[in-house]
This record gives C-alpha cells, structure tokens and sequence, in this order.
C-alpha cells in the first residue's frame, strides 16, 4: 500500500514506541508515593487506556496518512 508518504515501516514503529513512551510516563507516575491515591489511581488508569486506545488509533491514524 502506498500513500503520500509511501510505506516507511521506521514511521510506523517511532508511532508506536510515542505510544509506548506515553504509556510508561503514565506508569511512572502511578507509582510515585508523594501523589495523592486518587492522582495514583487516575494515572493507573490513563496508562492502561493509551495503551489499549492509542495503539489500534495510531494504525488508523498511519493508514490514512499512508505510512502502513
């Protein structure tokens, strides 16, 4: 398939490890001992939803730029 900006499988990857990137910042945060359980608790979350959301939305996202 190929689009505007052709196939670049190195674009498609770098999306990914931004996603992944994202993710473990959130992770990290969820962790921390000096937030609040609430500010814990809603990081924990937020880590687990861009991993499920960010990863299929960043396929579509790269399909209709045409990198995939």
């Amino acid at each position: 398939m190929t689009g505007i900006l052709g196939p670049h499988p190195f674009l498609l990857f770098a999306g990914f490890l931004a996603v992944g990137a994202v993710s473990a910042t959130f992770f990290a945060l969820a962790g921390r001992r000096g937030s609040s359980p609430e500010r814990r608790r809603l990081y924990g979350i937020l880590w687990v939803l861009v991993l499920l959301v960010g990863g299929p939305l960043w396929l579509v996202v790269a399909g209709g730029l045409g990198i995939w």
